[in-house]
């Protein structure tokens, strides 16, 4: 591929790039993947680089602070947003692009595997070299600001953007987080850190719900679970990172939008933190002006409801004093002059994009963040000498599933699927792929309405709830509900009803399909089988089921839909299983590619996997021995089918380039490492000690009750609350396996005795590869308190290392542990190490523990935390 395919400007000097884009940017134009030179300070356009951000601040009338409060038109075409800039002053504009996974330039650019993918990798470094990748390519499209990372902890995976996050351990997400951020920065872009901060959920209960704001629930959450767990991740990419933004959560915590939380963004970011960047408001995610300015939110996005007019008579009247008007200015200036934006010389290398190191790069995150779940009977890798016919079966077996749309979601500038991925890697094999996503609209053979007639008995209802007479009755053959069909009522409300009785055509699994922009639902002999919350500004929900029928058997359908069209029903016949039965019978080996329908703003509806899905599997598995289950999925699902199949591979949504790294993961050409960043339950319930529903049930620990959601668990999140209440995972928490084999030599911890603050605690262990393949083990140190006064987890993970090894080869792996390691937060005295006795245990997951020895902790202190500083013992 050429330079030109590969989109690169690396021809233009970052001084002439950034000199245009500051100059295109404080015109309100664009500037979109190309760059001309231009001159400092020429127009007006640029700032002096000498220039202080307050003395700026000073030379600006209020009408120019408040125009920097807020979003506006202007910046390239396409991007998420932008912060207009002060063409007097010479001071540029801040172009907004979403992220995490790529740059969204609305234009093709790598699109690399999501963020949990990356947490799989367990290596902090690669996912920086990916930070800063996404960098080049935000520059290359005259973009300042990126709108990532994201590390919301991973606390239940019907979260429709679990694949957003870092996964369920703070240490892990930290390191993460911390080195993307940095990464980010490095490169002259702004990183911003978000969803600050338990944004756990999109979906809930009540009347919290619109579409921009997915969902405004209220946490409520103790102290300690905020600063030993959700926190974190944030802390680490602030004072290690070095962010330049913060984007506040849609929801509340403990009563207060966490866009006009005091106690988060004045308290703890701008105060423990010393974060000296600008905090910015996911779109539509502010509530008010004076309140929102005071507590903290520097700037309104992506327009001006609160922080416009209302923001500058608000300091007019007296409301307001101008100087917190001021220091939101200063901050989004701060934030500019750090990454060179202001003096025109951006930091870091030559903006690029879609390079060949980029998508190497993305298929070495996606071959490192796959995780070989389970690989019985030594099925993988698959011997190219001995498979001739391959088959591959699925919803859309030649294409991944990319995203769950929206803010996530990046145009790539190719995708490589998994069967051209098996046919680059091995072209001497036969690849046979079945589709078995073959919906079409239901009816109208199968179906019969009132009157006899095949179809469905169709009545509109001029109201929101079904209620009163029909104002139309009318047969349809199919439900395909548009625009002019509503032509005639004269209603604002309007609700649809389709009934019929289905005559089942055969005998098996059906599975059956609701695509709706209102809320809607789908009754199966009186029984709810499908609910749908509706869509979105991004078009309508598709939710699906699948149900058992017996062919010539009658059952009764109901369809209701509210609110407004499209709406469309349609299914699967069980013809479709029976094709890709066929293929896997004659097939040597079966790939089954699994993917969830998550949709970014509307949580998942089911653990199980969607549709048809597990009897496909099922019935493949039975019908070839020799089975892989490709999971592309955002997070955990049931595996109802796990005993009955051979191998599992989880890929999560695996970028660009993921058809090509399966496939060398396939076929041995690439060694699975990937470990799971978050535990894989066999049943929802199993995540959280606290009752969990459904939607739209309700229940406190989620989705909440009302719109609140009790995280009475505190810190027994993920593996934490496995452990603690003898909860069995299908794959714990750092599970991943290898084509070879580890072994581990005694651990060896020094001092034995712990007696003074500083002193921190050294812990080695020799690691070997006994097996036959060269390949990568991530070694996990977990540190377990026995004599806390308060619960803690029975072990937390401290520290990690992936080290690489050829067969027979061997390592030491050391590991230096300080008071954090020993610490946990009391809400009277703050960070706290008690005296007593501390398990240190090394092993390949948080159930496999392979060595283990105890020290002593004498000196009682207590200090400032994670984020280091000094400790003071209790006697001070």
């Amino acid at each position: 591929m050429s330079e030109e395919e590969h989109h690169d400007v690396s021809g233009v000097s970052r001084r002439q790039f950034v000199q245009l884009a500051a100059a295109v940017s404080a015109a309100g134009g664009a500037l979109s993947g190309t760059a001309a030179a231009g001159e400092d300070g020429e127009g007006g356009t640029t700032a002096d680089g000498d220039a202080d951000a307050a003395e700026l601040v000073e030379e600006m009338t209020l009408d120019e602070k408040v125009s920097r409060t807020h979003g506006a038109e202007g910046g390239p075409e396409g991007i998420a947003g932008y912060l207009q800039g002060v063409e007097r002053l010479g001071v540029p504009g801040m172009g907004m692009a979403d992220g995490p996974p790529g740059a969204s330039l609305g234009e093709p650019t790598t699109d690399f595997p999501h963020p949990i993918a990356a947490a799989a990798t367990f290596d902090p470094d690669l996912n920086a070299e990916m930070g800063a990748a996404i960098a080049r390519e935000v520059k290359s499209g005259g973009v300042e600001v990126l709108l990532a990372p994201s590390m919301d902890t991973f606390r239940i995976p019907l979260h429709a953007r679990s694949g957003e996050t870092y996964g369920e351990d703070p240490a892990l997400a930290s390191a993460m987080a911390a080195t993307y951020t940095g990464a980010v920065q490095s490169e002259g872009v702004i990183a911003t850190l978000k969803h600050f901060v338990c944004y756990n959920q999109a979906s809930t209960t009540g009347d919290v719900n619109d579409y921009f704001s997915f969902s405004e629930h209220d946490v409520r959450v103790d102290e300690r679970a905020l600063r030993e767990i959700y926190y974190r991740p944030f802390e680490a990419a602030v004072t290690e990172g070095d962010a330049g933004a913060v984007m506040p959560a849609y929801n509340k915590v403990n009563g207060e939008f966490c866009s006009e939380n005091e106690q988060l963004l004045r308290d703890v970011l701008k105060g423990e933190w010393e974060f000296d960047g600008f905090v910015v408001s996911d779109w539509y995610g502010t509530h008010s002006t004076v309140d929102a300015a005071k507590s903290g939110l520097d700037v309104e996005m992506p327009s001006e409801n609160y922080f416009g007019d209302a923001l500058k008579q608000a300091v007019e009247s007296g409301e307001l004093d101008e100087s917190v008007v001021d220091e939101m200015v200063r901050r989004t200036l701060d934030s500019q002059a750090e990454i060179g934006a202001l003096s025109g010389e951006r930091e870091g290398s030559e903006p690029v994009r879609g390079t060949d190191e980029h998508f190497e790069l993305a298929q070495r995150i996606a071959e490192e963040g796959s995780v070989l779940l389970q690989n019985d009977s030594g099925v993988l890798p698959l011997d190219e000498d001995e498979v001739d016919e391959l088959a591959v079966v699925g919803p859309t077996p030649e294409e991944f599933k990319p995203s769950v749309g929206g803010s996530d979601h990046i145009e790539a500038i190719r995708r490589v699927g998994p069967v051209a991925g098996i046919e680059s890697v091995d072209d001497d094999v036969t690849v046979t792929p079945v589709a078995t996503d073959q919906y079409e609209l239901a009816g109208p053979d199968a179906f019969a309405s009132e009157s006899g007639d095949a179809g469905f008995t169709a009545e509109y209802f001029a109201s929101d709830d079904w209620s009163g007479d029909p104002v139309r009755t009318r047969v349809e053959e199919q439900i395909d509900l548009t625009e002019s069909d509503l032509d005639g009522i004269a209603s604002d409300n309007v609700t649809v009803r389709w009934s019929g009785t289905l005559t089942a055509p055969s005998s098996g699994t059906f599975a059956l399909q609701l695509a709706s922009q209102g809320e809607g639902a789908v009754y199966l002999d009186g029984e709810e089988v499908i609910w749908s919350e509706g869509g979105g500004f991004s078009g309508p929900k598709t939710e699906e089921a699948a149900v058992e029928l017996e062919a010539g058997e009658e059952y009764e359908v109901r369809v209701d839909a509210a609110g407004t069209a499209p709406v469309r029903f349609e299914w699967t016949t069980p013809e479709a299983i029976a094709d890709a039965v066929e293929a896997a019978e004659s097939a040597d080996e079966t790939v089954v590619l699994a993917r969830t329908d998550t949709f970014y703003g509307d949580d998942r509806h089911e653990y199980e996997l969607p549709g048809n899905q597990n009897a496909l599997i099922e019935s493949v598995a039975d019908a070839n021995d020799r089975t892989v289950v490709l999971l592309n999925t955002e997070a955990p699902v049931a595996t109802p089918w796990a005993d009955d199949v051979p191998a599992i591979l989880q890929v999560w949504f695996p970028g660009q380039e993921g058809g090509t790294a399966v496939a060398n993961l396939l076929f041995g050409e690439a060694n699975p490492s990937g470990k799971t960043p978050v535990t894989f339950a066999e049943s929802v319930e199993d995540y959280l000690p606290g009752e969990v529903a459904t939607l739209p049930d309700g229940a406190r620990a989620y989705p909440g009750i009302d719109g609140t959601v009790y995280y009475d668990e505190g810190v027994f999140v993920g593996y934490r609350h496995f452990d603690e209440h003898g909860v069995k995972p299908r794959f714990p928490f750092g599970h991943g396996e290898s084509y070879t084999d580890f072994e581990y030599d005694a651990l060896r911890v020094t001092p034995k005795v712990k007696n003074r603050n500083k002193e921190t605690v050294k812990a080695k262990v020799r690691v070997k590869n006994v097996g036959d393949y060269e390949g990568a083990e991530v070694v996990q140190l977990y540190v377990g308190d026995r004599d806390a006064s308060v619960e803690r987890p029975p072990k937390e993970l401290k520290a990690f290392e992936k080290v690489r090894l050829s067969p027979g080869e061997e390592t030491t792996v050391e590991f230096e542990l300080d008071e954090e390691a020993f610490s946990f937060y009391h809400p009277e005295d703050g960070w706290t190490v008690e005296a007593g006795a501390f398990d240190v245990l090394v092993g390949s997951s948080s159930r496999d523990v392979r060595a283990k020895d105890t020290i002593a902790v004498q000196a009682k202190s207590k200090g400032r935390g994670p984020s280091g500083g000094k400790t003071a013992t209790a006697d001070d």
